[in-house]
């Protein structure tokens, strides 16, 4: 029997395996040692911790970098990356939209970092100035755009979110209301208010020192304060925001300052380029949130009586505070205040739907 033969079966005699965890060392007569086991990477999470979906993808790379991909009904999905520590780099949830052309447009509605989450508000079909911005962005909308890990189960389908142009203001309200009060989806989004409150101001300069424009900007915050809505749901919920007045400040688009702002100008170069409106929320520790602003993009037109071809300032006020106060967008229903895509020539969206109220509870019971 060789040397190293001998040396085996002597550890056997000791009951010791050669791929027990303990080891030593005969020849030397050194103490023990317990060799490095290797340490599995940390598991990628989405930003709120909160899978949203069963179906779910996951890669893991080389050096140590992660993915998770959930697939939610519709063709929508949520793509979060991890560093080597599990910890986030970026997640982006990419929702099918209905392009000008009648085709379905699957790009992100939602970034997330992890000093800061963009909510884009995307525009209506049969608006001519948007559909040109779309058609300009839209390559480089798609480039942007974080593949899923693995393809998705069910091609995308795009909700339709209105009737065809030549359809009258009173004719779209009417469709995108049909299911208002029955369709219960909403999508809870990191960051809430602790103390069931938040401040904010708004640059009257940036909308022209217009009092009744600055009257609906308000109006849309309170909504959610008072649950507005047209299904006959009562006001349980304890949350109020408060119009400290006017301010030079902008909205902070990337750094957070510490106070929240409601502005209009451009989006260029953002996030947000062919934005209705976007809703930057800074997040404190614990889902926490700690500024919310809000930009109104100025190559759009708006009006406070939803007048045809424009996007109503409090209809579209109220979508974007939902974010602010911890909702994302939902993408089963256009009567949704939370849909992602906006139509002009509609007051709809200044009255919360039965899934929005019902985010509103959950989010602050």
């Amino acid at each position: 029997m060789s040397g190293r033969g001998r040396l085996l079966a002597g550890l056997a005699v000791l009951g010791i395996g050669v791929a027990g965890f303990v080891t030593y060392s005969v020849l030397s007569g050194t103490t023990p040692t317990t060799p490095t086991i290797p340490t599995e990477p940390a598991a990628c999470k989405p930003p709120d911790d909160d899978l949203r979906s069963t179906s779910i993808a996951r890669d893991e790379r080389a050096n140590g970098a992660s993915e998770v991909t959930e697939f939610v009904a519709g063709g929508e999905y949520r793509v979060t990356r991890c560093d080597s520590d599990g910890d986030l780099l970026v997640s982006q949830t990419v929702s099918p939209i209905r392009a000008p052309d009648g085709s379905v447009a699957v790009i992100p509605t939602k970034i997330e970092r992890p000093a800061s989450t963009v909510s884009v508000l995307y525009g209506d079909p049969d608006d001519p100035r948007w559909a040109a911005d779309f058609k300009e962005k839209e390559a480089a909308l798609r480039r942007s755009t974080i593949a899923p890990t693995e393809p998705p189960p069910r091609p995308p389908a795009a909700v339709v979110p209105n009737t065809p142009a030549a359809a009258t203001a009173g004719r779209r309200s009417a469709q995108v209301a049909s299911d208002a009060c029955t369709n219960g989806q909403f999508v809870r989004s990191d960051g809430t208010w602790k103390t069931r409150s938040y401040n904010y101001r708004i640059n009257r300069a940036r909308f022209n020192f217009n009092a009744t424009t600055i009257r609906s900007i308000v109006r849309g915050h309170t909504t959610w304060d008072a649950t507005r809505n047209s299904c006959g749901l009562r006001d349980i919920t304890k949350l109020t925001s408060r119009h400290l007045g006017s301010t030079s400040a902008a909205a902070d688009l990337n750094q957070p300052d510490g106070h929240s702002v409601t502005d209009m100008g451009s989006m260029a170069g953002t996030d947000c380029s062919i934005a209705i409106a976007c809703t930057i929320q800074f997040p404190g520790p614990n889902n926490t949130a700690v500024e919310t602003d809000q930009r109104f993009n100025t190559r759009y037109r708006y009006s406070n009586t939803g007048a045809a071809g424009a996007y109503d300032f409090q209809a579209i006020t109220t979508h974007e505070t939902g974010h602010s106060i911890g909702l994302g967008h939902a993408n089963s229903s256009s009567a949704l205040t939370m849909f992602f895509q906006a139509l002009t020539g509609t007051t709809q969206a200044r009255s919360l739907a039965r899934g929005d109220v019902r985010g509103l509870r959950a989010r602050y019971p």
